[in-house]
């Protein structure tokens, strides 16, 4: 009876061990969640904050919330106002900064970087939106898959880089120092969506103009 008793008591011992173990593992699970929740709501204040510091005065910390209102609606009403949303494509806010885009179809003729009427009058449309700001921004010129072989653009990537040349050059003369500006040419390495099609494509010849947060 004495060795019954003292197994029973062995395995007693050992049930307590396992749910102390188990308790511990729920633990680390629960604060593993708490953690990625918290990273999630950090991030989402990140957003607004980049978003928050497009407003003119004091540069703002991308990684602190301001509680300032967002500027997307600002920057919407402006270009309502300048009549130049027609032009506009898609505007998307990211940790880079607000990017504005711009149809191909509206600013060039194809296979060209020589800006149409009408894309000389949308480029002066949105400079005055732009001279209200001081943040800088960057002209990104972009195309779809179709290779492109002339005497004047080899590839996509002449071409990519000529368009968005071509952008800064006007927005120049329409008042915005030049020491606000730089130019990237992506060619076709950054479709916004696949090229399946003649649709798809015009989506992805564009020219985005990113307007960076301030201080940067």
């Amino acid at each position: 009876m004495a060795v019954e008793e003292e197994v029973e008591c062995e395995c007693g011992e050992e049930r307590v061990e396992w749910i102390y173990t188990y308790g511990d593992m729920v633990t680390l699970l629960l604060c593993f969640f708490v953690l990625l929740f918290a990273m999630s709501k950090t991030n989402e204040e990140k957003f607004k904050a980049i978003a928050a510091s497009f407003r003119g005065g004091p540069p703002a910390s991308p990684y602190m919330f301001t509680g300032a209102p967002s500027p997307m609606d600002a920057l919407e009403n402006s270009m309502k106002k300048s009549d130049v949303s027609a032009e506009v494509t898609d505007i998307t806010v990211d940790d880079r900064g607000i990017a504005v885009s711009f149809s191909d179809t509206a600013m060039f003729a194809p296979g060209s970087a020589a800006p149409t009427k009408k894309g000389y009058e949308t480029v002066e449309k949105f400079a005055q939106i732009l001279y209200a700001i001081p943040n800088h921004v960057v002209i990104e010129g972009h195309t779809d898959n179709t290779p492109i072989r002339s005497k004047l653009y080899p590839s996509n990537w002449e071409l990519s880089a000529a368009r968005a040349a071509s952008v800064a050059r006007l927005l120049e003369e329409f008042g915005i120092k030049s020491k606000r500006m730089e130019i990237a040419a992506y060619g076709m390495t950054r479709p916004r969506v696949t090229n399946d099609s003649p649709a798809l494509k015009q989506m992805n010849r564009r020219i985005d103009i990113l307007i960076k947060p301030s201080g940067y």
